[in-house]
């Protein structure tokens, strides 16, 4: 009885090619998380610190509170850790950037219940850049996260606790301050301790 042909050449080929792709790709992921891509902290010391921990509170009725830190730029990073002290988990607080005055910014904010999102902040109209979603790398609770903001290139990039989170393109405006940002969603007054708060590139 005669052997039954066996696949294509083509077929092969084709295969092979795939896999050699597939390992390439694997490969320059790799690299690129070595090099920094999954936590790119400037090599350099941050050309400013907040000289000490900074508490910030959303009260009742605003349930809003922001510090800018006048330090406009149009590339930088921020990075801070937050403490959520008391108050409700269903809050959110963290970092503010491309302020073009105190009622337009955008916002990077985490919550207690471990969600996030990339707001536009307009009067008291919040827009979502990135709507609310859970992020299985954020610290529930009372717990501490490591908030990070890099704009460059006309991207901007946002992680938590050393994880990317995504990119967005930078279309808030060339240029803008940055800030810290707490905000309370119901109940009691929510308090959020702000630590070793450092800008890379801040021009002011």
């Amino acid at each position: 009885m005669p052997d039954e042909p066996g696949p294509p050449r083509w077929l092969w080929k084709v295969a092979l090619l795939a896999l050699t792709l597939a390992l390439t790709g694997g490969l320059a992921l790799s690299m690129a998380i070595g090099a920094g891509w999954n936590n790119p902290r400037p090599p350099d010391p941050p050309d400013w610190r907040l000289p000490g921990p900074l508490l910030l509170q959303a009260a009742p009725p605003d349930g809003r509170a922001v510090r800018f830190l006048d330090r406009p730029a149009e590339s930088f990073t921020l990075e801070a850790a937050a403490t959520p002290l008391s108050g409700s988990e269903f809050n959110g607080y963290g970092l503010v950037f491309r302020a073009q005055e105190p009622g337009r910014y955008g916002v990077f904010a985490v919550g207690s219940d471990g969600y996030l999102a990339v707001l536009q902040i307009e009067g008291e109209t919040e827009t979502p850049l990135l709507d609310w979603q859970q992020f299985p790398h954020i610290r529930r609770g009372r717990a501490t996260n490591r908030l990070r903001i890099s704009c460059t290139d006309g991207t901007c990039r946002f992680w938590v606790n050393d994880e990317c989170v995504t990119a967005l393109p930078d279309d808030l405006g060339p240029s803008g301050d940055v800030g810290l940002w707490v905000r309370r969603f119901e109940g009691e007054a929510v308090r959020v301790e702000f630590a070793r708060v450092a800008v890379w590139g801040g021009d002011g």
